[in-house]
């Protein structure tokens, strides 16, 4: 009798896939992939064994007849825990962990000792394992695992990349089996890492820039920052920082770090790794265009949630391609994604996030405004980036201008990141590229309210550029409400908040006192409203035409705009730093005397101050923020010094003293092997939701619709991703709040449609929460 692994379409069988052939591919797949991602003889051992049995289970009769139409008790067709099982009894307990998550997820350890001890684990084993010998010899010859980890959290790291190799060779054999019944072409082979030539590319592309610079000290500063980069890409692999002031060109200079390692050390790929999708919109187009890579080019993918056809994370790839299936391997080169795909993928239990893990080792890691990553979770992911670096052979580099305190003494020696900074304090960036000048609020008795603000962004920017016998405004001033511009300065001001709610308001105070040059950006509006928005405000800037933006956080990490004055409402200091970025970027204003004078005015709320639950946003860590900064600063009398590199240490080593760096026991999870509730607890935003796709945004309407009707006719990842530009990432429980606003694209595919209301100012508002959303 032969066992079959997959049915076909033929009554004869002939294109049914058999178990030998099945297992016998996984494994070599599996034990291929692990000796692509490292070259470990025990780790490859491990997944051929993984590969050879984990779909044991599916020796037994009733799967057989289930695969032949008839219909057994479906709880005598479970397989995988059957190959968990041997495993087991083989004391191969990272292979006994992966081939019992490889459907629905990896468990925790009572949940794997509870599926060995059932009716479809040992028993199985017991009533296939001649018949599985029989027809494949090799199984007999399989021996106790002499792999052996370092300590449980290496454990736990080995799980989670055998597991991947797994799930990635299942999937792909499985989906080639699929594509031949179905006739159709193999998926097209991985592209290649082509650094030279990219390095090559990228340094003429950072020559033409430099070219263009207005400001000679910003030109020398942006050199000297690419050097060092270059000088310490000859280095050993590890952790380094690069700790760069805004306008010191770092991302690009960043990536020219990594391709010059990479092609160091032979490497496999670069992950660079953005906390927004605002900074992803921006940078990745910057990134395509400096290495001569065009939307469509396979050497480059873009991986966020709004990009995510609808489906479940433990699909085979059968299944997921007839939905346009979610998860990518990640065999691209060059990867730009968020820090929720990168991070809850490392720290995942399920097949579909997990896939790809295998392709993150020997890649150059580059974190981008990496201050954002919460507190609360400092532990956990100092720690894991510790083991990717040590174990998994990457390298991983913290851009920022403000560095956490990621070598805290509250983190245990294992957590710690002991980075090499690329750029010398010796080059005294933070000296040369001083842009701003910041006003902070002058007691704590000082708020301001919306009316006022407004009137405050509108008036003669000329205040804002420290022309003579002018000061700047201040919070609490009342300024005339004449509102003439100035024909060589009209105003132009960006006012950043701390809620969708409050941005909505300030947005409406403006337009009551102008509709020439008022602009509103949050992430209700979708990537190509926001867009659409950002480039209106760079023209008008240019064109020194009137501009006022009013915008929440988003705006703060990397995006990039350049205005003369920017208010921030209080807030922790890494965002006001950040908030800083947004003025005087390219250092051109300066007065006869060679200061700068971009102004950054910090002000109190009042809104904030009477309201709390309604204008300021709910998460501990961002309160801890303020309060830290408030408390140990401004009400002490030391205001901070945001171009000094001390006092931005001192801020967070104080604000890491402010509650656990491992709040949910994520370390101890993992020690302990429990997997799932390592995955249920690793969350970079409190409440995830889901993509829905803004159908009533009138100047694209037409055009969305039209890509609506391609994707029910043919739901491929290719058309699905042309969909991202205009989704906008909705909580579930607004869903239950919507009504008939949201439909379902098909009978067959979930995914929302918003049919409800959208402004082509403020975009779409369902009164939701007002925490900073980060895909």
């Amino acid at each position: 009798m032969t066992y079959f692994a997959h049915s076909g379409r033929e009554e004869n069988h002939s294109d049914w896939q058999s178990m030998q052939v099945h297992l016998t591919k996984v494994s070599l797949f599996a034990r291929e992939m692990m000796g692509v991602a490292l070259c470990d003889e025990g780790l490859k051992t491990c997944c051929a064994v993984a590969g050879l049995l984990h779909d044991l289970g599916k020796y037994r009769p009733e799967f057989q007849q289930m695969l032949v139409g008839l219909n057994p008790p479906r709880q005598r067709t479970y397989h995988k825990q059957a190959g968990a099982a041997k495993a087991f009894l083989l004391q191969n307990i990272p292979v006994a962990f992966a081939i019992a998550g490889h459907h629905g997820g990896i468990p925790n350890k009572t949940e794997l000792e509870s599926a060995i001890r059932s009716d479809n684990g040992l028993a199985v084993v017991t009533q296939v394992w001649e018949i599985a010998c029989a027809e494949m010899p090799e199984l007999a010859e399989l021996a106790p695992s002499h792999l052996q980890a370092k300590n449980s959290l290496h454990a736990d790291l080995i799980t989670r990349i055998v597991f991947s190799c797994l799930v990635d060779a299942d999937w792909k054999d499985t989906g080639e089996h699929d594509r031949k019944v179905k006739a159709l072409a193999p998926e097209p082979a991985a592209a290649e890492f082509n650094g030279k030539n990219w390095l090559k590319r990228l340094l003429e592309s950072l020559n033409e820039k430099s070219a263009s610079c207005r400001e000679p000290h910003v030109k020398q500063a942006r050199s000297d920052v690419l050097d060092a980069c270059l000088f310490a890409a000859e280095k050993s692999q590890g952790i380094f920082s690069l700790t760069v002031p805004t306008g010191g060109g770092k991302t690009l200079a960043a990536l020219a770090f990594a391709l010059k390692h990479a092609i160091r050390h032979c490497l496999r790929r670069i992950i660079y790794v953005a906390p927004y999708l605002t900074i992803l919109e921006q940078n990745q187009e910057a990134i395509r265009a400096a290495l001569g890579l065009d939307e469509q080019a396979a050497e480059l993918f873009v991986h966020h949630s709004l990009a995510d056809p609808p489906g479940t994370d433990d699909q085979e790839s059968t299944e997921r391609d007839a939905a346009a299936r979610r998860a990518e391997n990640w065999d691209a080169p060059i990867i730009i994604t968020t820090s929720v795909q990168f991070f809850e993928s490392l720290f995942s239990n399920k097949p579909g996030r997990c896939r790809k893990l295998h392709n993150i080792a020997r890649s150059v890691v580059i974190l981008d405004e990496c201050q954002t990553l919460p507190p609360e979770l400092a532990a956990p992911t100092c720690g894991m980036l510790r083991q990717l670096a040590a174990e998994w052979h990457s390298t991983i580099v913290l851009c920022t201008a403000t560095q956490p305190a990621f070598d805290h003494v509250e983190l245990l020696p294992e957590e710690r990141l002991p980075a090499q900074e690329i750029a010398s304090p010796s080059l005294r960036l933070f000296d040369r590229l001083k842009r701003v000048m910041i006003h902070w609020p002058k007691s704590q008795d000082e708020s301001i309210d919306w009316p006022e603000l407004a009137q405050q962004m509108l008036r003669d920017d000329a205040i804002a550029r420290g022309e003579a016998g002018r000061t700047p405004a201040l919070p609490g001033a009342r300024p005339s409400r004449s509102h003439s511009y100035s024909s060589t300065h009209p105003p132009q001001s960006l006012c950043i908040v701390n809620s969708r709610r409050a941005a909505r308001e300030i947005f409406e105070e403006l337009r009551k006192e102008t509709t020439e040059g008022v602009f509103h950006l949050s992430t209700s509006m979708c990537p190509t409203h926001r867009t659409t928005v950002l480039d209106e405000v760079r023209r008008r800037l240019r064109e020194e035409l009137p501009c006022s933006l009013v915008s929440t956080q988003l705006i703060e990490a990397g995006v990039d705009v350049d205005f003369p004055v920017v208010f921030r409402e209080l807030s922790p200091l890494e965002s006001i730093i950040q908030a800083a970025g947004r003025c005087n970027r390219e250092g051109s204003l300066r007065n006869e005397s060679g200061l700068t004078t971009g102004r950054v005015i910090v002000f109190r709320s009042k809104r904030s101050i009477d309201e709390p639950r309604k204008y300021f946003p709910p998460d501990a860590w961002y309160r801890a923020g303020k309060s830290t900064l408030e408390n140990h600063f401004l009400n002490t009398g030391k205001l901070p010094q945001i171009d000094r590199p001390d006092d931005i240490r001192e801020y967070f080593t104080r604000l890491y003293h402010s509650g656990s760096l491992d709040q949910h026991k994520i370390q101890d999870s993992r020690r302990n092997y429990n997997f799932s509730d390592v995955a249920a607890n690793y969350q970079l935003i409190d409440q995830d939701g889901i993509a829905a796709v803004v159908a009533t945004w009138e100047p694209h309407r037409d055009h969305v619709e039209q890509l609506l009707k391609t994707v029910r006719h043919d739901p491929s990842r290719a058309n699905f991703r042309k969909l991202a530009p205009y989704q906008i990432n909705l909580r579930y429980y607004e869903l239950r709040t919507v009504g008939d606003s949201v439909v379902p694209l098909s009978d067959s595919i979930g995914m929302p449609i918003w049919y409800g209301r959208y402004d082509n100012q403020l975009g779409l508002n369902t009164e939701a929460t007002d925490a900073l959303l980060m895909i």
